[in-house]
């Protein structure tokens, strides 16, 4: 039979918290690499879909601005036509 002393014992003991801890650190490195919540490996990732973001809100804010330029002109051409400031323009007809 095999004796083992303190010192085998503690030397095992150590190698078996290394182990573990580097097998905890690569499963808590993957698992934030999967999930893409890692700051470190998903910031590229998190930067582009910021960016798709602000281009689709920019997009909105540009399309609603020009719905409501759109219906300024229609109203100042139909007060243009209705009080008869468009010099003999007429592009407007004046709705009731």
């Amino acid at each position: 039979m095999v004796v083992l002393t303190t010192e085998v014992i503690v030397t095992l003991a150590v190698i078996a918290v290394v182990l573990a801890l580097i097998l905890i650190l690569l499963l808590v490195c993957c698992l934030c690499r999967k999930c893409d919540q890692c700051a470190r490996w998903s910031r590229q990732t998190a930067d582009r879909r910021e960016d798709a973001n602000r281009t689709a809100e920019i997009a909105e804010s540009r399309r609603e601005f020009n719905e409501i330029r759109q219906q300024h002109e229609t109203v100042r051409d139909q007060l243009r036509v209705k009080y008869n400031l468009n010099g003999d323009n007429s592009n407007a007809e004046v709705l009731p």
